[in-house]
């Protein structure tokens, strides 16, 4: 590949890192959020840590998204004071270096109340603490046996693992000995990082292998699967509004508390991710020249820009991200593909035949949410909520036309039309009414109102055990302060969304370390954007695709987070991302519908 044309490298890196530079104090201010920095030792858990600092795990992990998959010895946690549990930090048990928790016993404390108040069986936490038997006593300190908390996820009790690991699936013959031989580990190692493994190896789990210092472990395979070298150079650029001014003028305001423009993070994360996408590529054959461009957030920034005679007779423009500089790109570079690659408006492909929109719009999503109501549901009771409140009423129209036309396709089914209730922002009788004790009650709403969703939610699960209730929602739902996760799994809250990276998909950890590794930062969507419209649109020209409906027809790139399913919006027209996927809230994570 030629040499990277990078428009103001220190701004990415920096916009990236955020405030990385800060890890080594104790307390870090993160907009605006006052955290306190704990760093992980051996042993530790989630579970431990949470209890320790009088915060949950779900809190904890809110504000440590990377510590999804487990804890890593040495890794920065970061505990929300505005989450802490000030009652409860008085008694909060003690957490040692070597991961134990402590409880010092309060005056009247019983071990049932103990082993209550830390969801362990009351045998044992007698088992931890055998001295506890003849009675408890103000002051006496109780190991708390975290390994047996119930109610938590085997990643929150998990003890904290060595950072330089490699997840290693096992093979046909392999053996424990043979493993600890390749790694330059031992056999005691690999099986402490396991839980002991004593049902031994089995051909196709994944086991973790602690790598001690000095041992690299093996190169990664190239994810993308090797395509014919045509011998073509391929010119691609990246328009994104990097804003290297506005940040220049941030930046000195409070040297000390960096605050980077919202549109500088997007664009430097989108290419974070896109710059990893390349190199992959590049290591099965991709042959190009790659410009790098700042687009601004102004005509005055982009205009020069798109008519600049150095963008002729580019292939690719990934980017930029605003409508204007979309439509003016269009009609400079005319024989030129251009992939808007965030939120717009389907109109931003109108009268543009070279013009990819990649993000579904809201409307797009409404109507998926709809067909799979009726897919999926179509013999049980399916109920429209349209109460009065306006800036619901066109989602409302949208999602009741998609569900009627779906019904009108499907055999057997409970109805032609959508049964419709009214409720109101606070008053729920409609909707209680129609419910059918017989049949699962599927409710379907568009509706981003915080007060008419609370409401909601807070009635429909108080009638959770009594009739069987599915919730198709907005994904708005899972930010709003005043709903509670659990209260959605109640509710089998199912959504319609863009695309997902499923946690428990090797390639995406392995996508996720990697980022985490080269950016000393965490993964977010645009990454993921970044990282599957390089792969897609540049694997399609490596492989010697017309950019169109059918040139793109069949093409096999797997993607991390963003599907495709790009279709023809009309001779004159560009092409549109018909790609969706339903997901489920479930047991307090995501995951794909039934």
């Amino acid at each position: 590949m030629s040499m990277w044309n990078i428009l103001r490298p220190t701004i990415l890196a920096v916009a990236l890192l955020g405030t990385a530079g800060l890890h080594a104090q104790e307390v870090r201010t993160v907009a605006g959020r006052r955290f306190i920095v704990h760093t992980v030792q051996q042993g530790q858990t989630l579970y431990a840590v949470a209890r320790a600092n009088a915060v949950t795990v779900e809190e904890l992990l809110s504000a440590n998204p990377g510590a999804a998959d487990g804890l890593s010895i040495g890794e920065e946690l970061l505990i929300p004071q505005d989450a802490v549990d000030r009652k409860a930090m008085k008694t909060a048990p003690a957490l040692s270096n070597d991961g134990v928790l402590r409880h010092t016993v309060q005056r009247k404390e019983t071990l049932f109340g103990v082993s209550r108040t830390y969801g362990v069986d009351v045998n044992a936490l007698i088992a931890a603490n055998p001295e506890a038997t003849s009675g408890l006593r103000e002051g006496m300190v109780l190991v708390v046996p975290v390994s047996a908390a119930q109610g938590q996820t085997e990643t929150a009790v998990r003890p904290a693992l060595p950072e330089r690991r490699v997840d290693h699936v096992v093979q046909a013959s392999e053996t424990l000995y043979g493993l600890a031989k390749r790694y330059s580990t031992t056999v005691e190692a690999i099986q402490a990082a396991n839980g002991g493994l004593t049902e031994g190896l089995k051909v196709g789990s994944t086991v973790i292998v602690p790598l001690p210092p000095g041992v690299e472990p093996p190169a990664p395979e190239p994810v993308v699967t090797p395509v014919p070298d045509r011998g073509r150079t391929v010119r691609i650029a990246y328009l994104l509004p990097f804003s290297t001014a506005a940040n220049d003028s941030a930046l000195g305001r409070d040297p000390q508390q960096p605050q980077f423009h919202a549109v500088t993070r997007m664009a430097a994360s989108f290419y974070a991710g896109a710059r990893m996408a390349l190199d992959s590529l590049q290591a099965v054959g991709l042959k190009a020249e790659v410009r790098v461009k700042d687009s601004g957030e102004s005509p005055a920034a982009w205009g020069p820009l798109v008519r600049s005679s150095e963008l002729a007779g580019t292939d690719l423009f990934i980017g930029p991200f605003h409508r204007g500089a979309i439509e003016q790109l269009s009609r400079e570079q005319p024989s030129s593909h251009i992939v808007c690659p965030v939120p717009q408006s389907n109109r931003v492909i109108l009268g543009m035949a070279n013009v990819s929109k990649i993000v579904p719009a809201r409307s797009d999503l409404l109507r998926l949410a709809g067909r799979y109501a009726v897919q999926r549901h179509a013999k049980e009771n399916i109920l429209l909520l349209r109460p009065e409140i306006a800036a619901d009423k066109e989602g409302q129209e949208q999602l009741q036309r998609s569900i009627n036309g779906a019904l009108a396709e499907v055999q057997p089914r409970l109805r032609d039309t959508v049964l419709v209730a009214r409720p109101g922002k606070r008053d729920m009788k409609d909707l209680i009414a129609k419910l059918d004790a017989k049949r699962e009650n599927v409710i379907v709403t568009s509706c981003e109102d915080v007060e008419f969703v609370t409401t909601l939610v807070s009635t429909l699960k108080q009638r959770h055990e009594t009739f069987a209730i599915t919730v198709i929602g907005p994904e708005s739902w899972l930010r709003m302060e005043t709903v509670a996760l659990e209260d959605l799994d109640k509710l089998r809250f199912t959504f319609a969304a863009q695309g997902f990276a499923d946690p428990t998909d090797p390639a995406v950890r392995a996508f996720e370390k990697a980022y985490q590794e080269r950016y000393r930062t965490d993964v977010d969507e645009y990454a993921y954007l970044g990282y599957d419209i390089t792969r897609y649109y540049v694997h399609a020209l490596m492989d010697g695709r017309s950019i169109s409906a059918e040139g793109l027809n069949g093409l096999m790139v797997k993607p991390l987070y963003q599907g495709f399913k790009l279709m023809s919006a009309g001779p004159e027209n560009g092409l549109r991302n018909d790609y969706g996927i339903m997901l489920r809230q479930q047991e307090l994570r995501l995951v794909p519908a039934p």
